[in-house]
């Protein structure tokens, strides 16, 4: 059963980043297979982040909602009866480690974990934010451990609190640097963890359950 989804109002949303954040210094990245860069490695991904940010003299990456990506050749974590899982659900932030992530409406804590499969989530939380018209699960990934630490499910989240903190590849699943973001309507019975990446042949119940977040971030 989906929940109804209603865009929030742009003045609800407290910036991701920070009120202080420029966004003209933000550049979309693009990931989407085919790329010249071999995303299957480590280095590779890096450069072609840089080299698009470095192109457009930005500092701060995002992008990536129902692109499908090469990245995920990788690992047998996103292979799933066979099928490769590539089609990523989420909009990412490529940013510095440490960098601070608050939260753009209020709501509570549904649950936290720390996922450490090769490539996973690592370090993981999940928050039910609502607005005047709606609300719906938020997933925070390859966040820092220390912010799944002395917390409970059900605490509190006021809107533009400090949330969360980019992680280093030693807490967030080995990835380059960057915040995993995803809307949710329907989470059933996961906790800590949601599918971040579809197979294809998923793509349809998935494109309906997890919204583009984009809106959001911008």
């Amino acid at each position: 059963m989906f929940m109804a989804y209603k865009i929030p109002a742009t003045e609800e949303l407290f910036p991701l980043l920070g009120e202080k954040e420029n966004r003209a210094q933000w550049a979309s990245i693009d990931l989407w297979e085919g790329s010249d860069y071999d995303l299957s490695q480590h280095e590779g991904l890096q450069a072609c982040i840089q080299d698009q940010l470095r192109a457009a003299g930005a500092h701060i990456g995002y992008g990536g909602y129902l692109e499908k990506r090469t990245i995920y050749q990788r690992s047998d974590h996103f292979k799933e009866s066979g099928e490769l899982r590539n089609i990523h659900l989420g909009c990412d932030i490529w940013a510095q480690v440490g960098q601070t992530i608050f939260a753009p409406l209020a709501g509570e804590v549904h649950s936290f974990a720390y996922n450490a499969a090769p490539f996973d989530y690592g370090a993981t939380l999940i928050v039910k934010h609502e607005w005047s018209e709606g609300s719906c699960y938020a997933l925070y990934g390859h966040i820092q451990k220390s912010d799944i630490e002395g917390i409970e499910r059900g605490d509190p989240i006021h809107r533009g609190q400090v949330l969360c903190h980019l992680g280093d590849l030693d807490e967030n699943g080995g990835w380059v640097p960057h915040l995993h973001f995803q809307l949710i309507c329907d989470i059933n019975d996961y906790e800590g963890d949601y599918p971040g990446v579809a197979p294809l042949s998923q793509l349809p119940f998935y494109r309906k359950n997890c919204p583009d977040p984009t809106f959001w971030l911008l």
